[in-house]
């Protein structure tokens, strides 16, 4: 339904052939696999191996502690990444920002393969790590929307299907980072992984990274952002995005809800199992790796789903479900059963959340004009990841260590749930015209 707002300022000529969209796509999905595999990555050395490369002058805990805030240093920096290349990819084109993002991602996961450690460099080595990882969250911050608007400017059908396509690789990115550091320890020892055996993920990424970016510089520029108008709005774009705010605060309330939800999941209450409960790690690390390759499964699935019989209703329902599921997941966590706990994030993050990851590419593209596309999801999905991404876990954390029970935590995932529906409902799609029986008929016909 309503998939007609990425065509309307669309000359019949400029619409590309087949071929060229199947392009586009293969472009923006293995592009974006390929640097969320860079950026997860990242987490995993942070957990293994950073705090005795990098941090070994400290006290263990305080070294894992510093490990982690340099995690978090990514998402602080997604929102200045998000605005500049928003900024940037309104005004001169999708491609050559959605180049650089992956461009300045494999560069910045390289150097950390290659930078000496604290026995090396001193204070120096933990300093540039956090400096290289600011890098990389420049360049996430500015991957998913363009990779998103790449894809789907090029076709005119079956958008919701493409648009959960590229949501899916994000999942792929996230299983790739994982195996890699599950192959590397399988094969060495823990002296060999933390001398050396660590970086080869890393360097790794540089392959990954020329196979994007032949791809990327094959696609032609999106026939949407050629065809608009060079006018002083899309050099303002910014500007524009928030001079009428509410669907960029309807962004906001979506993805903080979800995000809060997804990293209260995969983050704490993993951690919690393994921590508190007593849980192995490699159960922790089984249940994510099948909620995100059942999550990459379904993504496509609910995109084309979404398209046909609503994405506003079918991201609302996520989202309730993801708050309705938050008192069930701590009582199963607290059953001791690891096969009941892998099934629970399973359902919880590879069908109810994928539900929304699924629908969101064509559905954020429709609440924005052309001109100013880039710019409101940007700016929209990266404030929402330093809110409901970056902050929710610490919050949890704190939250159980005063109150020793889950139960506020629970109560986080709840709030953040609603709030994320009351995002979904306020927004408005810019094409939608005024609902009466005519015209959902004649979506549904056009669908």
């Amino acid at each position: 339904m309503h998939t007609h707002a990425l065509t309307e300022h669309v000359h019949p000529m400029t619409q590309p052939r087949t071929d060229r969209g199947g392009l586009a796509l293969a472009a923006a999905a293995t592009g974006t696999a390929f640097e969320w595999y860079d950026f997860f990555l990242y987490g995993t050395a942070a957990a293994l191996v950073f705090p005795v490369v990098f941090f070994p002058a400290q006290d263990p805990l305080i070294g894992i502690l510093l490990s982690f805030a340099t995690f978090a240093t990514g998402f602080i920096a997604r929102p200045l990444g998000g605005l500049l290349a928003g900024s940037l990819g309104d005004r001169f084109g999708r491609r050559p920002v959605l180049t650089a993002t992956l461009l300045v991602m494999g560069l910045a996961t390289v150097c950390i393969g290659l930078l000496p450690g604290y026995a090396q460099l001193g204070v120096l080595a933990p300093m540039a790590l956090v400096a290289l990882r600011f890098v990389q969250g420049l360049a996430a911050g500015g991957e998913w929307p363009g990779a998103v608007l790449i894809a789907l400017e090029h076709a005119p059908h079956r958008r919701g299907l493409r648009g959960g396509i590229v949501a899916a690789s994000l999942y792929v990115g996230l299983i790739l980072g994982n195996l890699a550091f599950v192959v590397t320890v399988a094969l060495l020892d823990e002296k060999a992984l933390v001398a050396w055996g660590w970086r080869v993920p890393f360097l790794a990424s540089i392959l990954l990274v020329v196979v994007g970016l032949v791809l990327r510089r094959r696609v032609a520029e999106s026939p949407e952002f050629l065809a608009g108008d060079a006018d002083l709005e899309r050099r303002r774009p910014l500007r524009e995005a928030f001079s009428a705010p509410r669907n960029v605060i309807a962004v906001v309330l979506v993805r903080t809800g979800q995000n809060a939800c997804f990293y209260t999941i995969t983050v704490f209450c993993l951690g919690y199992a393994t921590a508190v409960l007593g849980f192995s790690a490699q159960a922790s690390l089984t249940a994510l790796l099948i909620a995100a390759a059942l999550a990459a499964v379904m993504c496509p699935v609910w995109g084309a789903l979404g398209e046909r019989i609503g994405m506003t209703a079918l991201t609302a329902c996520s989202l309730g479900g993801l708050g309705l599921l938050a008192v069930p997941l701590f009582l199963i966590l607290d059953g001791g059963s690891a096969a009941a706990i892998v099934g629970v994030v399973a359902v919880t993050i590879g069908i109810v959340n994928a539900a929304a990851d699924g629908v969101q590419p064509l559905w954020f593209a429709g609440l924005f004009p052309a001109r100013r596309r880039y710019s409101g999801i940007s700016v929209g999905r990266e404030i929402a990841g330093v809110i409901g991404g970056g902050l929710t876990p610490l919050a949890a954390t704190a939250l159980v260590a005063s109150t020793g029970h889950w139960w506020p935590v629970a109560v986080i995932m709840m709030v953040a749930a609603a709030l994320g529906v009351v995002g979904a409902v306020i927004a408005r799609p810019v094409d939608r015209p005024a609902a009466t029986p005519e015209s959902e008929k004649d979506d549904r016909i056009r669908a």
